[in-house]
């Protein structure tokens, strides 16, 4: 007994020195000013999206947090499905054109409000004033997921968008970092699928989903977040922790990224590069094939980034200079001419964004809170690729004219 009694005794001298130097640091931390990183309320990729996604995680059925990353500070809700949209029906609607939209965190669009995204406007353009359609409406179905590759698209593509029977599938491709997305020795994120050639055939590869869940985003956030949040928020320590853990993170993302974001402006020469496109015009033309084979429609509509739009052509020189870029546009380029061999409709967004911005000395990209000109679109990047795809659209609704129930309204 008097063992167990000087053992308690320890214990208590232990966790009472423990406590007061807990105290002494948070007080110490309040005195000279050091607040640290909160943890925000809901953080986004742990309790709003799901893991268990065939595709590595997406929208949780009927989400619902507050948006405080880059741009608007906004409400997010998911709909019963988990898509960032409003509801819609497995059935089409009789007299309905529908529309599928894949892609990464540039369909979602997280950082603007549902009303100003390019697929909400785009539908809302061609229903108001496209009288090609006759007496159809247009109806647009979201599925754009944060971090996607082309990979993960093509398997949303056969897991969910076919249950919708949309009659036009549009794939939001980024060449700004898709390309890398669907690599396997770039992606910094292994927990997800990707897609490998075997045999001469693009097969997926499902083994980065075993990972575990706390290996998802590892670089955006910190052991720390796996704490209750009202114990981090309400502790300098642990909010100093986490700060000092994403800044140290934030620093190796940034290193490795500026080393290679260059490369998707550029030709691939090396084995990595050069295998990181096959795949990813692999995946495309599967994508193709399978839509086409649905009796569908398929475009590829090519996302810009920032620096491709600037309003200021002298920065783009100065990009192109600093990194020895000779052509930004070469992933465009490319991307438009692999489409025309595979008779694949392609429709780049960076002539109309950049003719805009420079007429306009306005950014399409960015916002006050975050990187000037860059990152994702803003409310004005999102009108003007709404307005260029409805017209695409509608031009081509012309060229067959007035459709109906047994004829395609949509035709290259």
């Amino acid at each position: 007994m008097k063992k167990l009694s000087l053992w308690a005794e320890k214990l208590t001298l232990i966790f009472g020195g423990i406590m007061a130097g807990v105290f002494l640091g948070e007080l110490a931390l309040h005195q000279a000013g050091i607040q640290g990183i909160k943890k925000p309320s809901d953080l986004v990729s742990f309790d709003s999206y799901r893991l268990d996604d065939p595709a590595g995680w997406s929208l949780k059925p009927g989400a619902y947090f507050e948006w405080q990353g880059e741009g608007d500070r906004s409400f997010i809700r998911a709909n019963k499905d988990g898509l960032r949209d409003r509801e819609h029906t497995k059935e089409k609607p009789p007299k309905t054109f529908r529309i599928a939209v894949l892609g990464d965190s540039f369909a979602e669009s997280l950082q603007v409000p549902m009303e100003n995204t390019f697929w909400w406007k785009m539908r809302k353009q061609l229903n108001k004033q496209c009288t090609a359609l006759g007496d159809r409406k247009v109806e647009v179905i979201n599925f754009g997921v944060q971090g996607y590759g082309t990979d993960q698209e093509l398997i949303t593509l056969r897991h969910k968008v076919w249950q919708y029977s949309p009659d036009l599938v549009i794939l939001a491709f980024l060449p700004g970092n898709d390309i890398i997305n669907n690599s396997k020795k770039l992606e910094f994120s292994k927990r997800k699928p990707f897609f490998v050639y075997k045999k001469g055939e693009l097969v997926p590869d499902m083994s980065g989903l075993k990972l575990s869940p706390r290996e998802h985003n590892y670089l955006e956030f910190s052991s720390v977040d796996y704490l209750p949040t009202w114990l981090v928020n309400n502790s300098r320590i642990l909010r100093v922790v986490r700060q000092v853990d994403l800044n140290n993170k934030k620093r190796l993302v940034d290193a490795v990224d500026k080393k290679r974001a260059a490369n998707n402006f550029k030709e691939p020469i090396d084995p990595v590069w050069k295998e990181a496109w096959q795949v990813t015009e692999g995946l495309i033309t599967l994508m193709s094939q399978e839509v086409k084979a649905k009796k569908a429609d398929f475009m590829v509509l090519i996302v810009s980034t920032g620096v491709q739009v600037n309003p200021e052509p002298i920065l783009r020189q100065k990009y192109m200079k600093k990194f020895g870029i000779k052509d930004l546009y070469y992933p465009n380029w490319r991307i438009k001419a692999f489409g025309d061999r595979l008779n694949i409709t392609t429709l780049d967004t960076v002539p109309r964004l950049q003719e805009y911005a420079e007429k306009n000395k306005t950014c399409v990209h960015g916002f006050p809170n975050a990187m000037q000109c860059d990152g994702h679109w803003n409310s004005q990047g999102h009108e003007q690729v709404g307005k260029l795809i409805a017209q695409d659209l509608c031009d081509k609704f012309k060229l067959v004219g007035p459709v109906d129930r047994d004829r395609k309204a949509y035709n290259r």
